[in-house]
């Protein structure tokens, strides 16, 4: 027996599962039907408690290279968890994928009711333990791990040369850029500008990361520093970082953005598109109308998902970049497509 103990006072009691430890961290659910070895493995989710809202878990096994990163997410919530995986792709169980990377989870408990409340109070701060605790721990900011500096080939013909600023990368984003005929050098997150300038590339990527991670003022700096010298694509937690360094209105949201089906609409050619997004910070467009322009608008709740900022030559989106995006930036660096 174990027991989700939400801050606001109610309790669930459940099932353990994956590593037997108490942990705490914010509780905020996502809706995607498939892929919860990416939920697993997203940086965005490192110190969060991820609750699924589909209600069963697990029953297409682990495949190990769906994993995004190294980060994991401090615990995992499910109603029903599936011992028995059936697919063709899968080496073992989710609940030992959940043992061997050391995350907490519960399982059997009523999912849709927490939804229902998270919706109503919003994120909130929760508790996997075995029993229910008097307080909750301090709450901790997530180190960003520390990267080597690494190449990655472009697919076919090499068009372009970028550097991959690492907040915490998805490996899909790299794919999708050496995909596109990107060769990328991926360089730790306390890289200096100079450094970058000095790589003489035809582009920098932010790339996504922790939102829980402290991130510093000489960081936003050399950020600022970037900007408008070289073409610059953000992505996830790159887009609430750029609106940072430029003196922008950053802001909690009261539920976020967490599944595959975000409906985006552009301003720049009238289409929506449904985006992967997994976020929980909003950009306040207003506060940098001098600066950019918001082209990619959340048709949900009529939120920022996207700046350019033509000026800067700079692209930031909070979604998983799609063909579109890249296209547009490849645009907007001058490229020939």
């Amino acid at each position: 027996m174990a027991y989700l103990v939400l801050e606001n006072g109610m309790a669930f009691e459940g099932k353990r599962m994956g590593a037997k430890k108490d942990v705490a961290g914010e509780l905020v659910f996502t809706t995607g039907v498939v892929g919860y070895v990416e939920q697993l493995s997203d940086p965005a989710n490192a110190g969060l408690l991820v609750m699924q809202t589909f209600p069963v878990i697990g029953n297409y096994g682990v495949a190990e290279e769906d994993t995004e990163s190294a980060y994991a997410p401090a615990g995992y919530v499910v109603r029903s968890l599936c011992d028995t995986p059936s697919n063709f792709r899968s080496t073992g169980s989710l609940n030992d994928y959940l043992v061997k990377k050391g995350i907490s989870g519960i399982c059997g408990v009523d999912t849709r009711h927490l939804t229902a409340v998270l919706r109503e109070e919003g994120a909130m701060r929760a508790m996997i333990c075995d029993e229910i605790p008097a307080a909750f721990p301090k709450e901790e900011k997530v180190p960003i791990q520390p990267c080597e500096k690494a190449v990655y080939p472009a697919l076919g013909e090499e068009k372009k040369k970028a550097v991959l600023w690492d907040f915490g990368v998805k490996c899909s984003l790299t794919h999708a850029l050496n995909q596109r005929g990107w060769r990328v050098t991926a360089v730790p997150f306390d890289t200096k500008a100079e450094e970058i300038f000095a790589m003489n590339p035809d582009a920098v990527v932010l790339s996504g990361g922790p939102e829980k991670a402290d991130i510093s003022e000489e960081v936003l700096m050399e950020i600022k520093t970037l900007l408008g010298k070289i073409p610059l694509l953000a992505a996830g937690l790159g887009h609430p970082l750029v609106a940072k360094a430029l003196g922008g209105s950053v802001k909690k949201m009261h539920i976020g953005h967490r599944g595959q089906n975000q409906p985006v609409y552009c301003t720049l050619d009238g289409r929506t598109y449904t985006t992967s997004q997994n976020h929980g910070l909003s950009v306040d467009e207003n506060s940098l109308k001098d600066k950019g322009e918001m082209v990619y608008k959340n048709l949900n709740d009529g939120g920022c998902e996207g700046m350019l900022y033509p000026s800067l030559g700079c692209l930031s989106v909070q979604f998983d970049p799609n063909e579109q995006v890249i296209s547009l930036f490849e645009t907007l660096m001058g490229g020939d497509r």
